[in-house]
């Protein structure tokens, strides 16, 4: 019988990660050789192969070695498995890399990345350890731990080492800087507006070092400053609005505030603020809608239709020519139809009430417990009178709110410091007075349902 040693042989790459077995002699008659799994083992100890051994392999040898193709992979090593890097995984779509959405045309809205108070912004991921490998011979082969991921909370975020992750403490814009991931509550545009920057919407504040040109859209939920001009575009704001220049509106466009709107002029535009207007210099031909007072520093009002809470100061309302200028305090006609139909609401409500009482009354005298249909009339009774009385509530609180927000006609004035001139209409809820002729330093109130006009004492 011939020994393993005399009829084969083993080969070792040279990086040990791979063995072979081969004959080492031509031979075709292997009836002679009688081998079992432990010889080819023991063989393969001998030649420094002890890992990885391919059970199949050994095997094929042992049973049928006349049909083995040699040479035979016997061993193979194991690669290490390196570790991967520490990642910051954000929340949704925060990255600031992705900087735009897909756009449909050139002043589709910039994709700002926002986050609320209180919101998770990103997680830290730990890096892994790996895993190490082996070579045949059975050495070690060692594997390189993942590196850390250097990202620190900055300005306006937290860290939280419970759950590892980073948390916005305000509203505001997510940004890097250095190895610090903050958030900016205000967002600023260098330029005037254009195709590069397209529309803007903002979580936060949103200042812009240039004009505003017509089609554009700027939102903001906190204030927007705009060191320039407004043309026919839209800007609106949860804030206030600040435009150092002025809007020249040509009738198309808004401006509009949850709180103060403060501008250098106002030229065909439009405008709704929440609270005041402030006006520099002038109104010309523009509609405003204003929830308590405009006050026009040094300039006048020609022209337009201004809807006021409380009150409007100006230099001049009107000019020489009688250019028809509307002044109205208290509802305008939006608001008028919204408290008319909230009326309605409420007297429907009231009707229904009083009719689901008599149904009580019918329902308190008769036998329920064994009256199935009667049951279920009286559940429909509660339901409804617990609507109803809902929304009887609601009206009556969408009506105080009216009041509230736009006060009492008496309480309205219209203080003109030069000139009101004549063709100015002049309205206080139902009350109207055309001026037809020239008033130098005056105000205008409603008294006793009736308009008056005195001299500025």
């Amino acid at each position: 019988m011939k020994l393993l040693e005399n009829i084969f042989k083993v080969n070792v790459s040279q990086d040990k990660m791979l063995a072979e077995i081969d004959v080492s002699e031509q031979e075709e008659d292997f009836t002679t050789l009688q081998m079992t799994k432990s010889d080819v083992i023991a063989f393969l100890q001998k030649n420094n192969v002890t890992n990885g051994i391919l059970e199949e392999t050994i095997f094929s040898i042992v049973n049928d070695t006349s049909k083995v193709t040699y040479p035979i992979t016997i061993a193979k090593g194991k690669k290490p498995v390196h570790g991967k890097d520490g990642q910051l995984q954000y929340i949704s779509d925060f990255n600031p890399d992705n900087a735009w959405e897909k756009k449909q045309d050139f002043r589709d809205i910039m994709q700002i990345p926002s986050v609320k108070k209180g919101e998770k912004i990103a997680t830290l991921i730990a890096p892994t350890d790996g895993e190490a490998g082996f070579d045949v011979s059975g050495a070690t082969i060692p594997s390189y731990p993942g590196k850390k991921v250097v990202v620190k909370a900055g300005k306006n975020v937290v860290y939280r080492e419970a759950d590892q992750c980073f948390y916005a403490t305000i509203d505001g814009q997510l940004s890097w800087r250095g190895k610090y991931i903050q958030v900016q509550p205000v967002y600023e545009v260098n330029q005037t507006l254009s195709m590069k920057t397209g529309n803007i919407d903002f979580i936060g504040t949103i200042i812009i070092r240039g004009d505003v040109p017509a089609g554009y859209t700027v939102t903001a939920k906190g204030d927007v400053k705009i060191f320039g001009m407004v043309e026919a575009a839209t800007v609106l704001a949860g804030g206030s609005i600040y435009v150092a220049e002025g809007v020249a509106g040509q009738g198309a466009g808004t401006i509009q505030a949850d709180e103060n709107i403060h501008v250098g002029y106002v030229n065909q535009g439009n405008i709704i603020a929440g609270k005041d207007l402030f006006v520099e210099n002038s109104i010309f031909h523009s509609q405003c809608k204003v929830r308590e007072r405009v006050i026009c520093h040094r300039g006048n009002i020609i022209g337009g239709i201004l809807s006021v809470g409380k009150r409007i100061e100006a230099k001049d309302v009107g000019n020489r020519v009688g250019v028809k200028t509307e002044v109205m305090f208290g509802l305008d006609q939006k608001t008028e139809k919204e408290k008319r139909d909230l009326l309605d609401e409420k007297q429907k409500l009231e009707v229904t009430l009083s009719k689901l009482a008599l149904l009580e009354k019918k329902l308190n005298g008769q036998q329920i417990e064994n009256d199935s249909k009667l049951k279920i009339t009286l559940l429909r009774y509660k339901h409804s009178l617990q609507k109803t009385k809902e929304r009887l509530a609601e009206v009556n609180r969408l009506l105080n709110q009216l009041a509230t927000n736009l006060g009492d006609e008496e309480d309205a004035t219209l203080v003109v410091r030069n000139y009101l001139h004549a063709n100015v209409v002049v309205a206080f809820g139902k009350y109207y007075r055309i001026s037809n002729g020239n008033y130098q330093g005056v105000k205008v109130q409603l008294v006793d349902n009736e308009i008056v006009t005195s001299p500025l004492t």
